[in-house]
């Protein structure tokens, strides 16, 4: 027996995935943040987040925080009692919000580059 993947199950396990990855993001964030002991470390710092891949890194970690908190909204509409036949509706309404919120960011986030 084979296990049907479906819009909701396909959400869920987007939701799981983007969750590890904005936890292993915080850890490594406050380590580093918590090796920063004088000025010369953080001016290295500082210097290296001016780095053109590092703010594509940025945009990556936007869109998944996007993603990670309409995957919330949906599953908390769903707790509350909102039908699951709405399920694949809400899906394409937040990768659509996603995306907007994503490319107004990203419009932002590189200003700085460009």
């Amino acid at each position: 027996m084979r296990y049907k993947w479906n819009t909701g199950s396909i959400a869920w396990l987007v939701h799981r995935v983007t969750g590890i990855i904005l936890t292993s993001y915080l850890i490594a964030h406050i380590y580093v943040l918590s090796h920063l002991k004088d000025a010369a470390a953080y001016n290295k710092i500082m210097a290296l987040m001016k780095n053109p891949v590092i703010k594509i890194g940025e945009l990556v970690l936007f869109a998944v925080v996007l993603k990670h908190v309409f995957a919330g909204i949906r599953i908390t509409l769903l707790e509350i009692g909102v039908s699951t036949k709405y399920q694949k509706q809400m899906v394409y309404a937040g990768a659509a919000f996603v995306a907007v919120l994503w490319f107004i960011g990203a419009f932002y986030f590189l200003k700085e580059v460009f």
